[in-house]
């Protein structure tokens, strides 16, 4: 799943959204559990709950459809299994915009599959936790104009830094169901900066970028790794098209001049003075 999406949906499934989390388990609170599952290659669950019975919950955020998802399911199942003692419950939560179509059943083993869009966003917009506020952008609306100004009313009470950052998550997400020039928009409107640098969120996206290049170092590089998951982070689909004059600086073994670029996205306003960069350098 893309960095930016999967940082953010993390981030506010783990501040525990009371009735999107009860829409999932049937329980409005649970214990997330760090854990990582040994293997041959590095195997990191999404998320991992114990709910208030006792039970495991695991989610998987899927933001396109994973031919690969029924066999990721089945391990993580394994693992998780042997360092708990228990079997996990199952559920790949699908965000993506296109028609969900994955496989999620073999022989006596399943998952279950949910398309987020399969939820009304009004329960959401009930809640009092800003983390449900903010999914109801993914969840099913009548009126996706309405939906937006009910969302950003409702975040608008929030104190400021705390405001600031749960509308940029609110952004990162409308990504995923095209709306982000529309509630930018509407964010524009409200007497709020917002910079992307500021939040914590960034931030955890320039580490997470860090982690999964060196985690995937062998695939598609360290350097490759990091700098691609902060130019999605911070500038989306519009950062990656940089990636190709990437590759060219690294093929061409100009490491120290990656080296700067690393440091020039995280003080960078605009795109633009990144693809200088890259084009004088490459």
């Amino acid at each position: 799943m893309h960095h930016k999406f999967d940082i953010t949906l993390k981030d506010l499934l783990k501040d525990i959204p009371a009735k999107f989390l009860k829409i999932l388990t049937g329980y409005e609170d649970g214990k997330f559990l760090d854990i990582q599952l040994p293997d041959i290659q590095l195997l990191m669950p999404d998320l991992l709950i114990e709910l208030p019975d006792g039970s495991l919950f695991h989610i998987e955020i899927q933001s396109t459809n994973d031919s690969t998802m029924l066999v990721r399911m089945y391990l993580y199942s394994a693992f998780i299994f042997k360092q708990y003692g228990r079997l996990p419950r199952q559920v790949v939560l699908y965000v993506g915009d296109k028609p969900l179509n994955m496989d999620n059943r073999t022989g006596s083993y399943s998952y279950e599959l949910l398309d987020i869009r399969d939820i009304n966003c009004s329960e959401l917009l009930q809640s009092d936790k800003p983390e449900d506020i903010v999914l109801a952008i993914l969840c099913k609306s009548d009126d996706i104009d309405v939906t937006i100004a009910r969302i950003l009313e409702r975040l608008s009470t929030l104190p400021l830094k705390t405001r600031r950052d749960y509308i940029l998550k609110l952004l990162y997400l409308s990504d995923l169901r095209k709306l982000y020039n529309k509630v930018d928009q509407e964010v524009k409107k409200m007497p709020i900066t917002i910079d992307a640098q500021e939040s914590g969120l960034f931030q955890a996206g320039v580490v997470e970028g860090e982690r999964r290049g060196v985690v995937e170092g062998e695939r598609r590089g360290e350097r490759l790794g990091v700098i691609e998951g902060m130019l999605e982070l911070k500038y989306g689909s519009f950062g990656l098209e940089l990636m190709d004059i990437v590759r060219i600086i690294d093929a061409a073994g100009k490491s120290g001049k990656l080296d700067e670029f690393k440091n020039l996205i995280r003080k960078s306003d605009s795109l633009d003075i990144l693809k200088e960069f890259l084009e004088k350098n490459k």
